[in-house]
């Protein structure tokens, strides 16, 4: 397969291709990321332009003390000394660029440790920000995204932002202070040199504007092309045991170098534009250079201008010619960081999950919906109900994952009565697993509604309801996959962070992991590895079992949370489901049917509809009758 045929599958990764300049949001998203600085920032650009003042002035005086050795009696063109120099020895010359220097030198300093200080804490910021928005993004977003497409985000994107607003982008703005400073004492030095770095400006922006099309281009592409290869690389890892199994490992390291042989080929084409762009820059300004030497000398035979004006205009056209294709080399540079902002702004700007607010420290106005600062002070102590258990409404609830796939769940309507343990069966496909996405609105219902005693989460904006964090922390899950976090023990166990140690021991006895913990060098502060994976699952699903019992939550959802277990582990989730949740609302899917003998009701969904609701010792042998038949 050619790269050319690869190329569009490379560039579909959600991230899109735009041929015009930066839109409106980007520009609004980085004000936002410098608003806290604004103040400061005029007295550091100040700072900044003066110390560029004093340095580059230091040529306007080697200047006038060369002008002080001019004979009037010769040929050449004497202009007179300023007052000010009149009677300025060689030493106090020299005390005086000293002076100069050292301070212009200190001045810059400053403005760059400062200004890329505050660049790199506005950047971190805009990380911050886009971090907030993409924990709240809807569940169907991380179904249809890549794991490495995102990361690709916060790493390749972000890390190209940094590294250029982090710290060099105090160098680009030195070097429009340059080119401002040089401006202004060409003028001091002699008038006529202004139309060399006019010329010098213009041809530069015209082969800057010729390759400005290409470059963004090439770059975007580029951009858009690292996260196919990040995408499978991590796709890679996390399947690396079945890959081996199944001994695939050539078509996966194939693919990857066909993704990876096109970002290469990709990152050779940007690069090779740069090239280019900076061979014609140089070439025009030491053309330029030879046309101001030639021009010089007739202006200084004319008595135009003076030997020591010529000295400091030559200077300064060489610099200002050279600085200004340094100029645009690094507002190309700039663009490859704006692409990246670009791209977070993406991030920044889509919808989040209904329901879901960002915290009252967000800074960036995106026009989300907000907490108010008094009611999320307060948002982590409220519960739905002070009652140990609660009951569950399910009226007439339809439901897909997407618009373009079937029906999961099918008017489904029934409610679970407060206290009560309700097991629910059926085939795979039946709508088992989706019932409790629709639970915890992790996808959007596409009508009826869920309630927990009679309270339904408030999902669009003006509607009525309780806040959807609140209702979810009504609802405590054990899943078959156990999910754990990289950090502490104490950190995976107590979600609140207000639990003692002794209560925290004291739940890890009931599920039988005590004496294991306190045998553990750390203890409670032992390490947990990412997803748990230096626990057995059996201590992984019972840790999830204690942190279950920690939160005190009046409805307890387990599926499958026995079927990977070992027997003794079983025993104790069983067990919890009788001792340790008696007063709490229990809905359980297992696909052990011994396990839910010991349930009050029974609700058997077929094909996303419910087949049928009732007593366990009616609905189960049906069921299982039914199971055996091979229809």
């Amino acid at each position: 397969m050619s790269r050319q045929m690869l190329k569009p599958q490379y560039l579909q990764d959600g991230d899109g291709r735009v041929e015009t300049g930066f839109s409106r949001s980007v520009l609004e998203t980085l004000r936002h990321a410098y608003r806290p600085f604004w103040g400061k920032m005029v007295l550091i650009f100040l700072a900044g332009f003066c110390g560029r003042i004093i340095l580059l002035a230091n040529a306007n005086v080697i200047g006038v003390w060369v002008d002080t050795f001019c004979d009037p009696k010769a040929t050449l063109h004497c202009r007179p000394i300023p007052n000010f120099f009149l009677n300025f020895t060689a030493t106090e010359f020299l005390q005086l660029l000293s002076g100069m220097v050292l301070f212009g030198f200190i001045l810059t300093v400053f403005f760059r440790v400062v200004f890329s200080r505050m660049s790199a804490l506005a950047i971190s910021q805009l990380y911050d920000e886009v971090t907030y928005r993409t924990s709240r993004f809807p569940m169907s977003f991380f179904d249809k995204t890549p794991a490495g497409r995102i990361i690709t985000r916060f790493a390749s994107d972000y890390g190209n932002v940094f590294r250029l607003f982090g710290g060099p982008l105090a160098e680009f703005v030195s070097i429009i202070f340059d080119l401002l400073v040089m401006t202004l004492l060409i003028t001091v030095a002699s008038p006529y040199y202004l139309i060399f770095v006019g010329i010098i400006a213009l041809l530069n922006y015209l082969v800057y504007r010729l390759n400005r099309k290409s470059l963004r281009a090439a770059r975007r592409d580029l951009s858009a092309s690292r996260s196919p290869s990040i995408a499978h690389f991590a796709e890679t890892t996390q399947g690396a045991s079945t890959i081996r199994s199944f001994l695939r490992q050539d078509s996966f390291i194939s693919r990857f170098q066909r993704l990876d042989s096109y970002f290469l080929n990709q990152k050779l084409k940007t690069t090779g534009r740069l090239v280019s762009f900076s061979f014609q820059m140089g070439s025009l300004s030491a053309l330029l250079l030879l046309l101001m030497g030639a021009s010089s000398l007739y202006l200084v035979q004319a008595g135009k201008v003076s030997v020591g004006s010529i000295g400091v205009a030559f200077t300064f056209i060489a610099l200002s010619g050279n600085t200004i294709q340094m100029f645009f080399e690094w507002l190309t540079q700039l663009e490859e960081a704006m692409i990246g902002v670009e791209r977070l702004d993406q991030y920044l700007r889509k919808d989040l999950e209904p329901g879901n607010l960002l915290p009252v420290t967000a800074q960036f106005d995106t026009g989300h919906p907000r907490y108010d600062k008094s009611y999320e002070e307060n948002l982590a102590s409220p519960r739905l109900s002070a009652n140990k258990n609660a009951s569950v409404q399910v009226d007439g609830v339809w439901f897909k994952y997407r618009d373009d796939l079937p029906w999961v769940l099918k008017n489904i309507q029934f409610e679970v009565r407060a206290g009560e343990r309700l097991g629910i069966v059926g085939r795979t496909g039946s709508g088992k697993s989706s019932l409790i996405q629709a639970l915890f609105y992790l996808y959007p219902l596409h009508s009826g509604k869920i309630s927990i005693d009679r309270q339904s989460p408030k999902i669009q904006p003006g509607s009525e309801g309780i806040d959807l964090n609140i209702y979810r922390r009504s609802m405590a899950f054990i899943s078959q996959d156990p999910v754990l976090f990289q950090g502490t023990l104490k950190y995976n166990l107590d979600i609140n962070g207000n639990k003692s140690d002794n209560e925290l021991l004291a739940v890890l006895d009931q599920v039988g992991l005590r004496e294991w913990v306190l045998q553990q060098p750390a203890k409670l502060d032992m390490k947990i590895e990412e997803r748990g994976k230096n626990l057995s699952l059996g201590e992984r699903q019972l840790l999830c079992m204690a942190r279950c019992l920690l939160q005190e939550a009046p409805i307890i959802i387990m599926d499958e949370a026995t079927s990977s277990v070992d027997p003794q582990s079983e025993e104790i989730l069983v067990r919890a489901t009788e001792e340790f949740f008696a007063s709490r609302t229990q809905i359980i899917i297992a696909h052990r049917l011994s396990t839910l003998e010991k349930c009050d009701r029974i609700l058997w969904l077929h094909n996303g509809q419910i087949r049928s609701l009732g007593p366990t010792k009616e609905i189960l042998p049906q069921f299982k009758a039914t199971n055996l038949s091979p229809n």
